[in-house]
C-alpha cells in the first residue's frame, strides 16, 4: 500500500496518473487526525503534502508543516514499523550559490520554506525505519495552479499564444536547475521497491541547467510570449544540482528536456 499527501498538488496529481500501485490519499488541514493508517506488510508513505510557500512569512504556519510532518510520520510507523518514508525536499532554496551542488554540499536555506523542509528531514535522520529525502529542484511540465508562486517554464508556456501577459523581476543571467514532473516521478516509483536496507538516505534530484535568459528564449521558439521584463537591481544566483547518486542507486535516467 501507498500513503500518498498532497495528491491535490501538482507532483500529486501526476504520481497518481502513473502509479499502477494501490493509493490511499492522506487529506489534512491545521491537524494530523490519529486514525489515517492501517497495518500492512509493505507499505510506503510518499510525504508532498504541504501548505507553506517560498514566499511564506507566518511563522506559525511554517511550524505547523513541521509539527505536522512529525506527528504523520509517528501515526504510520505506529501502524507501519517496518514501512518506508519518503520525503520530497527543496534543493532550490536550501542552498546560497553554489556552482555544483552534491549530497555533501552543506545546507544554508535561503528562505523560511527551506528552513522548514530541512527541520523535517532531521526528524527523518532520527526514526528508526527506512527513509528517503528527495531534494528536488525546479519542476516542470505539470499543470498551472492559480496559487502557484514558481514554476517559470509553466507559466511561460501557459502564455504561448495569448494575450495573457507574464511579469518576470530576475537577472536574466541567474541559473535554475529544472526537472520535469515525469522524471521526478519516475524516480519516486523506482524508490518505494528498492531496499536500502532500514536506514536514512538523501538524494539530490535535478536535471538540465540554464539561465533565465536560456528559458526564455527556448519558450519564445514555441511562440509568442507577452512578458514585462525588470532585473533593476535584481541580484544574479546560480544553482546546478548534481543527480549522480540518484541515477546510480536507482538506475534512474532523465529523459525530459526543456
Amino acid at each position: 500500500m501507498i500513503y500518498l499527501t498532497g495528491a491535490n498538488g501538482m507532483i500529486g496529481k501526476r504520481f497518481k496518473k502513473l502509479c499502477n500501485k494501490p493509493i490511499t490519499t492522506i487529506s489534512y488541514r491545521k491537524k494530523v487526525p490519529k486514525n489515517l493508517f492501517k497495518s500492512y506488510n509493505q507499505s510506503c508513505l510518499i510525504h508532498l503534502g504541504w501548505s507553506s510557500t517560498t514566499r511564506t512569512s507566518d511563522i506559525d504556519q511554517i511550524e505547523r508543516d513541521v509539527y505536522n510532518s512529525k506527528i504523520l510520520f509517528k501515526h504510520y510507523l505506529e501502524k507501519n514499523p517496518d514501512g518506508k518514508i519518503i520525503f520530497v525536499s527543496t534543493a532550490g532554496d536550501m542552498y546560497k550559490d553554489k556552482n555544483t551542488i552534491t549530497e555533501l554540499t552543506e545546507p544554508h536555506p535561503r528562505t523560511l520554506y527551506g528552513k522548514s523542509k530541512l527541520k523535517v528531514e532531521r526528524v527523518l535522520e532520527n526514526l528508526k525505519c527506512e527513509s528517503i529525502v528527495f531534494r528536488v529542484s525546479n519542476v516542470w511540465g505539470g499543470d498551472i495552479g492559480k496559487n502557484r508562486v514558481n514554476g517559470l517554464v509553466d507559466k511561460l508556456m501557459s502564455i504561448i499564444d495569448t494575450d495573457n501577459r507574464l511579469e518576470i523581476y530576475a537577472d536574466f543571467e541567474t541559473t535554475v536547475n529544472l526537472i520535469h514532473i515525469n522524471d521526478l516521478v519516475n524516480l519516486i516509483l523506482k524508490s518505494i521497491d528498492i531496499d536500502l536496507g532500514n536506514k536514512h538516505e538523501l538524494f539530490l534530484v535535478g536535471g538540465q541547467t540554464l539561465s533565465i535568459y536560456d528559458i526564455i528564449s527556448k519558450v519564445s521558439k514555441m511562440g509568442f510570449l507577452n512578458l514585462k521584463l525588470n532585473q533593476k537591481g535584481r541580484e544574479k544566483s546560480f544553482v546546478n544540482v548534481q543527480s549522480s547518486k540518484a541515477e546510480r542507486i536507482f538506475n534512474w535516467t532523465k529523459e525530459n528536456y526543456l
